[in-house]
């Protein structure tokens, strides 16, 4: 069995809302303004820092929630999509207590309610097809959140499942050792799994930057990342033994959806502002853990 055609990920980036905060100053007060201003602007900065240092708390517990009940185990050991979301949070710097309440909800012993999974489905402008999943303990508020963003994008609920297959995802680190050759790597995952893996494409890199260059450095694996694409029925099985055969690093692994091919849209020109109010609408959801779009770009 060879790979399906390996293509880059089409799916579009999720776009993040800038505001913008506009000023007058008064000629005969302009120092005490200033000086206000500036301190309005630093509590602004704070306050807007807090949100996504939330924003991101949030999502990465929502993630290790998901990945206990949807691995199947409690356990790191046992449950490499729960390894791999832990490890991801802990590099986001969510503190060992969240991370730990983040289980035992995922596990049912936790005290808060304990939420469900929804999945909604939804045309959005340009008649780009959307595949919305959301993790709630709330689903009326939930439903009526994502409803409305797409209602304010000149979109509505409406099936669209049939624009898409399910999917297993895994985003995997290779070794330095493989020189960031894409067919070496290509070559050693079919030799060991070639009935498992459907595709292979290439992600965006992790940046080097003067605050992990020196772990970069030390680290074994390469700062490339590739994603592969496979049955949804053996995701965690595989991740595990890509890991344990080849030594890469799992760096997330989830279940999906990919849009079909031959159903791809490209958005036009007129449509795109609405488009990327809707991703923006989405990605401002808490409860949305992710969302899949038809659109090529």
């Amino acid at each position: 069995m060879a790979f399906a055609q390996l293509i880059r990920k089409q799916l579009p980036q999720r776009k993040v809302a800038v505001s913008l905060l506009f000023s007058r100053h008064i000629h005969n007060t302009s120092w005490l303004y200033s000086g206000h201003s500036k301190w309005a602007t630093i509590k602004h900065d704070k306050a807007k820092n807090d949100a996504e240092r939330n924003k991101i708390t949030n999502r990465m517990s929502q993630q290790i929630t998901l990945a206990v009940k949807l691995g199947g185990s409690p356990d790191p050991n046992l449950n490499i999509r729960l390894q791999s979301a832990i490890e991801q949070a802990y590099k986001n710097n969510v503190t060992k207590r969240l991370i730990e309440n983040a289980i035992k909800k995922g596990s049912g012993v936790s005290s808060s309610t304990e939420g469900e999974q929804l999945t909604y489905e939804g045309i959005g402008p340009g008649g780009v097809a959307f595949i919305v999943e959301a993790f709630t303990d709330n689903k009326n508020r939930t439903v009526a959140m994502v409803k409305s963003a797409f209602n304010k994008s000149d979109g509505n609920f409406s099936p669209s499942a049939y624009f898409f297959d399910r999917k297993g995802f895994i985003e995997i680190q290779p070794l330095k050792t493989d020189k960031d050759d894409f067919d070496v790597i290509m070559e050693k995952l079919l030799t060991e799994f070639e009935e498992g893996i459907e595709d292979l494409e290439e992600l965006d890199s992790i940046p080097i930057t003067s605050a992990n260059a020196q772990e970069q450095a030390e680290e074994i694996h390469s700062n490339k990342v590739l994603e592969i694409i496979c049955d949804p029925t053996v995701t965690n099985t595989l991740a595990k033994e890509i890991k344990e055969k080849l030594n890469y690093k799992i760096k997330k692994v989830s279940n999906g959806y990919k849009a079909k091919e031959d159903m791809m849209v490209v958005p036009q020109e007129e449509h795109m502002k609405k488009l990327n109010k809707l991703y923006t609408a989405l990605d401002e959801i808490d409860d949305v853990s992710d969302f899949y779009t038809n659109a090529k770009e």
